[in-house]
């Protein structure tokens, strides 16, 4: 399903993005990170029920990595619900990102063997979203996106900053 595809993002649950980016870029010269307040999402499926989530990230490049923080700012269900109770812990890796062509198929590929789809959503921007439950394989999630103009500029500004990156103002606000 993913044979020849390089994973482009790892994501972290945590109980403050600010601080974890901050975290990540002094132990690792990583960033600049920007930060999404309450992210708005047009569509929030988990499990295949709609549903409300309210989630705020930092993203920001460690070389050609993109990495996530994440945290719920609001109790309900959701896949950083899923993880942070099997784990039980304040912080942890919650997945791991690709770029596919035709995410539903990947998806469908997972389901076959056991890995149900626990995600879909789409952001207000139309970035579309899915994640896949690997926890019994993995102990995270595998995140699914299609490599859209609109993803993929996104990505690229965050990215662009990261390589003209001089450590100055390393967390900074943005919007999704």
């Amino acid at each position: 399903m993913l044979a020849g595809i390089r994973p482009c993002q790892i994501a972290y649950y945590v109980p403050d993005i600010r601080e974890a980016a901050l975290q990540h870029h002094r132990l690792f010269g990583s960033g600049p990170y920007f930060v999404a307040e309450s992210i708005d999402f047009a569509v929030h499926e988990h499990r295949g029920v709609q549903c409300e989530w309210d989630q705020s990230s930092s993203f920001g490049y460690w070389g050609d990595i993109m990495m996530e923080f994440m945290v719920q700012n609001k109790p309900g269900r959701s896949v950083l619900e899923d993880v942070m109770a099997l784990n039980k812990a304040p912080s942890g890796m919650h997945h791991v990102g690709y770029y596919v062509d035709d995410p539903e198929a990947v998806v469908a590929g997972f389901e076959k063997i056991g890995c149900p789809k626990a995600m879909r959503a789409v952001l207000a921007n139309g970035i579309e979203v899915f994640m896949v439950d690997t926890i019994p394989l993995y102990g995270h999630m595998i995140e699914l996106y299609e490599p859209t103009p609109t993803l993929m500029e996104v990505h690229g500004f965050i990215r662009q900053a990261s390589q003209d990156f001089d450590g100055t103002d390393p967390v900074r606000d943005f919007a999704l």
